[in-house]
C-alpha cells in the first residue's frame, strides 16, 4: 500500500490510536492491550463501586461526591466537616486535590513570616519610645534591649544562614551582605537603621517567595500529578499504601475528588475525569469498566476501582514531572553569566566597602574619629545598596515565569536555556503525518469498475482487509464494518504492496498499483491526486478502489499563519508522496515542503538549513523523527509522552498533541528575554544612582534598604507579569 507517511511506524501507530473496550480493539477487530493516555487522543478512564469505601454508616458530603453532609469516621479520621483539600493532612496523604480551582495563595501561606515581621515592627515601636520619648539609664537599656530582640526575630533565620555559608566555603552571599551590614549599624549605635535593614529584608523576602510562588503556580500543578499514597484492594478491604509500591495487576479504589496512583484499566464503577494536567483539556471525560486511565488525573465523579497496568516511574505523569524536573536545572546563558557575575561582584563589593571605610579617613585629622563618625556608615550603607539580590533573584524567576506561562499552553519546556534559544529561532521545519495532520486515515471515496456494485466491492475490501493490522486495512475495516469472514482460505502480505487471499474458491487482491500489474490485473480507473488508494481484484479482474486520506488538525492552519506573522518561515518534512504532501501544504497555508523524505534526509535538510545560517526549530511526532529533532537548535515533540526516544531527543514537548501552542510560546520567550533586559538595567542603574548619592552625600541606612529592596521588589514583579 502505497502514499503512507512513515511507513516504519504506521502499524504501531494504529494500534496506539484506537480506542479499546474490554480489551477489544474496534478498528481492526483485534483482543490486544495497549496504554492509552496521548496514544488514543481520548481522555476517558474509570468507574467505581462504593462512594465511600468504607463500611460505615454517614450521610456523604464531599469526599463522597454527594451534595449532602455527613460525619466523618473512618474516611478520614476527624470528626469535623471539611471540604478535602491540602488543608487536611489525612486527606492530602490521599491524593485529594481541590475540584474547582488551582489553590490560590492568601495571607495564610505567609503566616509565619508575617507574624515575625508584625512583632518586630511593634517591638521597634516601643524601643523607639523608649529611645526618644523616655529618659533614665532604664529606658535607655530597655530600648536596646528591645531593639536587639527586634532584630532577632527577622534576622536571626539570616545570620544562620550566612554562618552557614561560611562554613561552606560560601562567604560571599546576600545573607552575609544583610548581616555585615546590619550588625554594624547596630554596633555604631544606629538601632534603628540596625533593625531596618533586617525588617525590610525580611519583607523583601517575603514578598519575593510570594512572587516565585505565584510564577511557579502552573509548574507546581504538574509536580501534583504523583500521588504519594492510595488506598489498595486486598480482598474485600482496602489499606492504604505508597503509591510506588504498587505492582502491575493490583487493584486500587479511587473515590471523587482523588488522583488516580498510576496507568490503569477500570474495573468497576461509571465516572468523569479531569485530565488537565495531562492534557490541558479542561471538560472531564466520561469512563466506564474497561477504560483505560492515566496516572496523576482526578477522579471527579462516582467511585473507582482501576486495575493497575504500570509502575508509577513508566507513566506519563512521571515521564512530565522528570521534564520538570530537567527544567530546573537547565539554566538559560543570561542566568549562567549572572550567577558568574555575582561570584565576582559581590566579593569585589566587599573590598571596595573596606576601601571606602578605611582609605578616606587617612585624609583627616582624627582617623578614629573620621572612620567612625561617617566612613564606617558609609561602607555599610554600600554594602546595603551593592546587594545583587535583584539580579541573581529576578532573572532566574522570569524565566521559571516564562516556563510556567508556556506550561498553561500545554508547551513543556525543559529549561530556561530552551525557551531563551527559542527567541532566536527564524525557521520551523514540520513534519506531516501526526503534526500537521491528524496522522488517522479515513476513507473519502469508494469508485467501482464497471459492472460492479459498491456491495460487492465493500465485501472484497471487507475480506481482504479483515485479517491485518495495517493502518489502512484499519481504517477501510471501519468504513466497511463487520463481514462474515469464516470462508476465507489462505491469506498472504506482500510487504509495502497488498495482500491475496481465498474466499469461496475465488482469489481476491487488494493493494496498490504495483501488486496488481505483478498479478496481471489491467486496472482502468486509476486515481489521481490527494490520498491512498487501495485497489481490489477478484480473480484477476479489477473491482475497483477505495481512497484514504488524512486531515489537517483543526487549527493547524492558523498556527501556520501565526508563524509567518512572526517572521518565521515554515517549511513542511514528509516522507509521503508528492501528490499528498502539496495537498496538505496548500490546506495548510505552506508554501515550502519537501516530501518523499526518509529520516536520515530529514536530518540532512536540517543539517542544511543550519549551514546556511538559520535558527531551526523542528517539531515531529514520530520515532523517526527523533534525528531530526536532535539535530536542530531546538527540537519539539508533539504529544510525545508515549515516545521515549522523541521525547528524549527534544527540548521541548507538546503534552496536548497539538501545535497550538507554538506561536505562544515563542511570544512567551521573547516576552522572557525583554524582561531580563529590563530587570537588569533597573538593577544596574538605580543602584549606582543611589550608590553615588550616598558616597557624595550623607548615608542614609534606611533610603539604602528601601532601594535594595524596592529595586528588588520591582524586578520580581516585571519577572512574573504576563
Amino acid at each position: 500500500m502505497d502514499n503512507v507517511d512513515k511507513n516504519k511506524d504506521s502499524a504501531q501507530a494504529a494500534d496506539d490510536k484506537v480506542c479499546l473496550s474490554d480489551g477489544h480493539c474496534n478498528l481492526c477487530s483485534q483482543d490486544h492491550k495497549h496504554e492509552h493516555g496521548d496514544c488514543c487522543g481520548h481522555d476517558h478512564k474509570h468507574e467505581h463501586g462504593d462512594c465511600c469505601g468504607h463500611d460505615h454508616k454517614h450521610e456523604h458530603g464531599n469526599c463522597c461526591g454527594h451534595d449532602h453532609k455527613h460525619e466523618h469516621g473512618d474516611c478520614c479520621g476527624h470528626n469535623h466537616e471539611h471540604d478535602h483539600g491540602e488543608e487536611c493532612a489525612c486527606c492530602a496523604t490521599k491524593g485529594h486535590v481541590d475540584l474547582n480551582a488551582t489553590k490560590k495563595l492568601s495571607l495564610a501561606d505567609f503566616k509565619i513570616p508575617l507574624i515575625k515581621i508584625g512583632v518586630s515592627a511593634v517591638l521597634t515601636a516601643i524601643a523607639a519610645v523608649c529611645q526618644f520619648a523616655l529618659k533614665g539609664k532604664a529606658a535607655e537599656i530597655s530600648a536596646i534591649v528591645l531593639y536587639c530582640a527586634a532584630y532577632l526575630v527577622v534576622g536571626f533565620e539570616y545570620i544562620v544562614q550566612a554562618v552557614k555559608g561560611v562554613a561552606k566555603g560560601d562567604v560571599f552571599n546576600e545573607n552575609m551582605l544583610m548581616t555585615v551590614a546590619s550588625i554594624g549599624a547596630m554596633a555604631l549605635g544606629e538601632y534603628v537603621e540596625g533593625v531596618a535593614v533586617m525588617l525590610l529584608y525580611c519583607i523583601g523576602e517575603t514578598l519575593q517567595d510570594a512572587a516565585i510562588a505565584k510564577s511557579k503556580g502552573d509548574i507546581v500543578r504538574l509536580l501534583g500529578l504523583k500521588v504519594d499514597s492510595c488506598l489498595k484492594l486486598v480482598g474485600e478491604n482496602t489499606v492504604e499504601v505508597n503509591s510506588e509500591s504498587l505492582d502491575i495487576g493490583d487493584t486500587v479504589v479511587v473515590r471523587r475528588g482523588e488522583k488516580i496512583p498510576s496507568d490503569g484499566i477500570v474495573e468497576e464503577g461509571e465516572s468523569a475525569i479531569d485530565c488537565s494536567s495531562m492534557t490541558g483539556e479542561s471538560v472531564p471525560v466520561a469512563v466506564a469498566k474497561g477504560s483505560e486511565v492515566a496516572g496523576g488525573t482526578v477522579n471527579t465523579g462516582n467511585t473507582l476501582k482501576v486495575k493497575i497496568t504500570k509502575k508509577f516511574e513508566d507513566t506519563q505523569a512521571s515521564k512530565i514531572l522528570r521534564l520538570v524536573e530537567d527544567a530546573q536545572e537547565n539554566k538559560p546563558r543570561a542566568q549562567k553569566l549572572i550567577t558568574k557575575f555575582a561570584a565576582i561582584y559581590t566579593p569585589a563589593v566587599f573590598a571596595l566597602a573596606l576601601i571606602v571605610a578605611f582609605l578616606p579617613p587617612l585624609f583627616y585629622e582624627s582617623y578614629a574619629a573620621a572612620l567612625t563618625g561617617i566612613w564606617l556608615k558609609k561602607a555599610l550603607v554600600f554594602l546595603v545598596i551593592s546587594c545583587p539580590c535583584a539580579l541573581v533573584i529576578s532573572i532566574p524567576l522570569a524565566f521559571f515565569a516564562g516556563i510556567g506561562k508556556c506550561s498553561k499552553k500545554g508547551v513543556l519546556v525543559k529549561g530556561g536555556n530552551y525557551l531563551e534559544a527559542m527567541r532566536n529561532i527564524d525557521t520551523v521545519c514540520m513534519d506531516k503525518t501526526g503534526t500537521i495532520t491528524k496522522g488517522v486515515f479515513e476513507v473519502t471515496s469508494a469508485v467501482t469498475a464497471d459492472g460492479i456494485s459498491l456491495e460487492r466491492l465493500k465485501e472484497a475490501a471487507g475480506v481482504c482487509e479483515s485479517m491485518s493490522t495495517h493502518p489502512i486495512a484499519v481504517s477501510v475495516m471501519k468504513y466497511v464494518g463487520t463481514n462474515d469472514v469464516s470462508g476465507i482460505g489462505e491469506y498472504r502480505e506482500f510487504s509495502g504492496r497488498g495482500v491475496s487471499c481465498e474466499y469461496k474458491g475465488k482469489r481476491l487482491l487488494a493493494g496498490n498499483l504495483k501488486l496488481m500489474k505483478e498479478n496481471g490485473v489491467e486496472i482502468n480507473n486509476v486515481h489521481e491526486g490527494y490520498g491512498s488508494v487501495v485497489y481490489f481484484a477478484e480473480e484477476g479482474k479489477e473491482l475497483g478502489y477505495v481512497t484514504l486520506s488524512d486531515t489537517v488538525k483543526d487549527g493547524a492552519k492558523d498556527v501556520i499563519a501565526a508563524l509567518k506573522a512572526q517572521g518565521k518561515r515554515v517549511i513542511m518534512l514528509t516522507g509521503d508522496t508528492e501528490n499528498n504532501a502539496k495537498f496538505v501544504a496548500e490546506e495548510a497555508g505552506i508554501e515550502e515542503y519537501r516530501a518523499a523524505l526518509l529520516p536520515q534526509d530529514k536530518y540532512d535538510i536540517v543539517e542544511q538549513l543550519k549551514r546556511e545560517g538559520a535558527k531551526v526549530m523542528f517539531v515531529g511526532d514520530g520515532l523517526n523523527d527523533a534525528p531530526a529533532i536532535k539535530a536542530a537548535n531546538l527540537g519539539v515533540c508533539v504529544g510525545g509522552l508515549g515516545n521515549d526516544a522523541s521525547v528524549e531527543a527534544s527540548d521541548v514537548v507538546l503534552s496536548t498533541g497539538t501545535v497550538d501552542g507554538i506561536p505562544a510560546a515563542f511570544e512567551t520567550a521573547k516576552q522572557t528575554k525583554k524582561r531580563v533586559v529590563e530587570n537588569i538595567a533597573l538593577s544596574l542603574v538605580a543602584k549606582a544612582a543611589i550608590m553615588i548619592v550616598s558616597l557624595a552625600w550623607i548615608p542614609m541606612m534606611w533610603l539604602a534598604v528601601i532601594a535594595d529592596v524596592g529595586v528588588c521588589i520591582v524586578a520580581i514583579i516585571n519577572s512574573v507579569r504576563h
